[in-house]
């Protein structure tokens, strides 16, 4: 019985000890969350405007979402706000995406855009479009009612 107690008690130490020490900054301040596993994020350097971007178009300064869809079991997928995606197009390193409500532009750099066979899942159907700004990077999310699904990367975003 002493045996299984002492066991236990040094089990114990261990797990305690193992607690206390590994990433524990030495001032004894907060630690930095790790991303998740085979999870990393890029910090993106933002950039002006580029020329191609029009004047009148508003630069995105936090999350925004237009629209989205409610996905049930055994049934449709109902759009709330969504739009429908009319043109995508990319040139001198600007994203352009033409939508029945906007006009979105981002800094992308072109050889990072859909491809042909990609772009025919997205352009001509309904949309809902994330716009992300964080602290380290800034995306552009698709949507489509069937389920197609696109993430971009970039370096500014801006609306028109």
């Amino acid at each position: 019985m002493l045996r299984v107690a002492s066991a236990i008690s040094t089990l114990a130490l261990l797990l305690l000890l193992a607690a206390c020490t590994g990433d524990s900054p030495p001032d004894g301040g907060p630690t930095q969350p790790r991303p998740a596993f085979g999870s990393t994020i890029v910090p993106v350097t933002r950039v002006p405007r580029p020329d191609t971007v029009p004047a009148g178009a508003t630069e995105i300064a936090e999350t925004t979402e237009l629209g989205f869809f409610v996905r049930r079991p055994d049934d449709e997928p109902q759009g709330v706000m969504t739009r429908d995606l009319k043109a995508a197009s990319c040139q001198d390193g600007v994203m352009v995406l033409e939508t029945s409500e906007e006009t979105i532009y981002a800094a992308l750099p072109c050889d990072r855009f859909l491809d042909e066979r990609t772009e025919a899942a997205f352009v001509g159907q309904e949309m809902a479009i994330v716009l992300e700004v964080t602290e380290p990077r800034l995306r552009v999310l698709l949507e489509t009612r069937q389920g197609a699904q696109a993430e971009f990367t970039v370096a500014g975003i801006w609306v028109e």
